[in-house]
């Protein structure tokens, strides 16, 4: 029996105009009201996670959010509270020359700005690869400041401030063709997620939605068999592997389609919720 839904955001609970649908927030309602407990996993920061909470209808301090692709989860109301450790300097670093190398634009999230370095010619590329409508470079919530390179910031490591993630842009295409090449240069340290078009995302290894996701579960006395999680993208590999029941969406990447249990339609046809009351609401 499903005790927990777990779903990400971006192509897979919110739809292409970046809305909840009625219909989506009627079911998860409805999946709450009948005692399933329902979690946000987003590479995402908190912040932008707990307005799509809202747009469920639920409080964001009476749910889970699962932020920053499993850095950080946090239960308010539950007195839950997990923070994994973020990159060094140093991994930053290794990672900003491996991007320079690849001729990768690349940015640093912090919680208060994203510094970012692109030239010019890096920055047509990204935007010649992209679609107009999902011409994506920064979260609403964050301003943004160009910087040189990593060593303009290092002052801000040696106060104390977190990094949140990393991030590579470039042309989908060519990001497509080389992220193997990339992932190889990065060992077993670090992790390489295309999360959009021509935009890769980089965690420390021990860090996913996966291990934060079953982590959070085992504090509430759930199994991996009762849990089911929806995603469509690389950061989404390991919670459709770990949860009892994996669903890819029709629009997914099609690496997280080969390990799903399952397929659900698109995320601009309410597949989650489509999903949530076929097979789990009144279940037995």
């Amino acid at each position: 029996m499903i005790k927990l839904i777990a779903s990400d955001i971006d192509g897979t609970l919110i739809n292409d105009e970046h809305q909840v649908t009625p219909y989506t927030k009627e079911i998860i309602q409805k999946a709450r009201a009948q005692g399933i407990e329902f979690v946000i996993a987003t590479g995402r920061n908190y912040e932008s996670a707990s307005e799509i909470a809202k747009q469920c209808g639920i409080d964001p301090e009476e749910m889970a959010i699962i932020s920053l692709n499993g850095l950080r989860v946090e239960f308010p109301n539950a007195g839950y509270s997990v923070r994994a450790e973020s990159m060094s300097y140093e991994a930053c670093k290794k990672m900003e020359e491996i991007g320079k190398k690849y001729f990768m634009g690349v940015m640093y999230a912090f919680e208060d700005v994203i510094y970012y370095h692109m030239d010019d010619v890096s920055f047509e590329d990204y935007r010649l690869g992209v679609p107009k409508e999902r011409m994506v470079l920064f979260d609403d919530s964050l301003r943004s400041q160009r910087i040189n390179g990593l060593e303009d910031i290092k002052h801000r490591f040696e106060h104390g401030s977190e990094i949140l993630k990393m991030i590579y842009v470039q042309n989908g295409d060519y990001t497509e063709l080389v992220k193997n090449r990339i992932a190889r240069e990065f060992g077993k340290e670090f992790t390489l997620m295309l999360v959009g078009v021509g935009w890769a995302e980089i965690m420390p290894r021990h860090v996913n939605k996966g291990a934060a996701l079953l982590q959070y579960a085992a504090s509430r006395g759930i199994q991996a068999d009762e849990i089911i999680a929806f995603g469509d993208s690389d950061n989404d590999l390991t919670m459709i592997k770990k949860a009892g029941t994996g669903v890819a969406m029709a629009n997914a990447r099609e690496s997280l389609k080969i390990i799903a249990d399952d397929i659900t339609s698109t995320n601009s046809e309410n597949g989650v919720a489509e999903y949530i009351e076929k097979h789990i609401l009144n279940q037995e």
